[in-house]
């Protein structure tokens, strides 16, 4: 079945609200728990573990979200990459705070510069003058391969 086909069937209410609860819920669960799991390994052991907690993350965004519905709509699979992004946002969030407390420099002026999502998502600009190095490459084949998950294991 062809995408418009698929968006024009009609979306039950009844799946709907349990999926954006559950979307929600494990954004903000997942985000911040992977989060802090990410600092404390980053402060902890001295290196960054971002692709693995990615597809975690992608993960138990997608089965949650796999879980709450009874009749599948495309719209479901959408709203699980969005709430995918949503959790790396707070899992950033997270790990920036949490270092910025590991290393006593929690200042007000950084927590209002840690809220600010383009920094976070930066790593996906073509126009980068890192866009090319082999970190970079590595975090955007992950948070795609995430994406992809995301998208596909919410089926």
């Amino acid at each position: 079945m062809k995408f418009i086909d698929q968006m024009k069937l009609p979306i039950h209410k009844d799946d709907l609200m349990p999926v954006i609860r559950q979307g929600i819920f494990m954004s903000f669960t997942g985000g911040l728990l992977i989060g802090a799991l990410h600092a404390f390994f980053s402060f902890q052991f001295g290196f960054s573990l971002t692709w693995l907690f990615l597809l975690i993350l992608a993960h138990i965004t997608a089965s949650r979200i796999r879980r709450s519905y009874n009749e599948y709509h495309l719209i479901y699979s959408i709203l699980s990459v969005f709430f995918f992004f949503l959790a790396y946002y707070l899992m950033s969030i997270t790990l920036s705070l949490g270092m910025l407390f590991l290393y006593d420099a929690l200042v007000t002026n950084f927590i209002l510069q840690v809220i600010k999502p383009f920094q976070y998502f930066y790593f996906m600009n073509p126009f980068s003058s890192q866009f090319f190095s082999i970190d970079n490459m590595l975090m955007l084949l992950f948070f795609f391969i995430g994406t992809y998950y995301a998208f596909r294991y919410s089926k």
